[in-house]
């Protein structure tokens, strides 16, 4: 042999004739059972009228997103998810029309893949609980939604403006993510929004003018899109009020840059 070992540390030692044999272990090998496995049946999600004509009554401008023809959109699917909610009758109408909103948001942002942390969101635990959010001393009321890096695709809806009903959203940060389409004109329905953060996604076409009708407004971030056009003199009327900080896409030396906004208007052009 051409290891010494005592018998005292080798359980087995073999000759030389032993070399060329196979070695069988002594243990049984595990059977794994070849029996097909079975998927739970998922109930349908049941639709409920009245909560539909409810939100519908009570969303002046978003009638159309559920009319029966947008079946499978991220705001049927909304609607749908809220009308099987456990908690439903413990939702007073404010709390019913901001999840809806909140729920449309997440499903319209998780076409292409799920967000990297979503802990909590569409669960019927508290909104204020979701990741990303913060509410009012109220607990009820969304006032932040913050989700940089998030790895956010899709679309942003104009339900976003449903959250925080009556405008009490003081900022959205949405920066680093991938959500393309157009910026929503209802983001102009945020009134009391300070912060609007949505550098580094893919968004396109032209700014909306809406975003002029924000008067506290002090920070908006829009570079690292594909934005278009002039920058809304709406919003450069900002500038003169509450509007400290102007970020886009502006570089006259940048041939990639099609954001033309003046030297008074930007306060930084990238």
């Amino acid at each position: 042999p051409q290891v010494s070992c005592p018998e005292n540390c080798c359980t087995r030692c073999f000759t030389a004739d032993d070399a060329e044999a196979s070695y069988s272990p002594t243990y049984e090998p595990t059977v794994i059972p070849t029996m097909n496995p079975t998927v739970d049946d998922v109930p349908a999600l049941l639709e409920n009228d009245d909560l539909r004509l409810f939100l519908i009554e009570h969303m002046d401008g978003f009638e159309d997103s559920l009319s029966t023809e947008n079946i499978g959109t991220a705001q049927y699917e909304a609607y749908l998810w809220l009308a099987n909610s456990n908690n439903l009758d413990e939702l007073d109408v404010f709390q019913r029309v901001q999840r809806f909103g909140l729920v449309a948001f997440y499903l319209s942002t998780t076409a292409e893949s799920d967000w990297k942390i979503s802990n909590r969101w569409k669960t019927e635990q508290s909104e204020c609980k979701w990741y990303g959010i913060t509410c009012d001393d109220d607990e009820i009321t969304v006032t932040e939604i913050s989700l940089p890096r998030n790895r956010m695709s899709g679309t942003l809806p104009p339900e976003i403006a449903l959250v925080g009903l009556g405008g009490k959203i003081e900022k959205l940060d949405l920066s680093s993510n991938q959500i393309g389409g157009a910026i929503p004109p209802q983001i102009g329905d945020l009134k009391n929004i300070e912060i609007l953060n949505l550098r580094g996604n893919d968004f396109e076409g032209e700014v909306p003018t809406e975003i002029g009708n924000l008067s506290k407004l002090k920070i908006l971030e829009l570079q690292s899109n594909s934005l278009t056009g002039p920058m809304p003199s709406e919003i450069c009327a900002l500038r003169t009020k509450s509007l400290e900080q102007l970020g886009a896409d502006c570089d006259q030396t940048n041939p990639l840059d099609e954001i033309i906004c003046s030297e008074s208007c930007c306060t930084t052009c990238f």
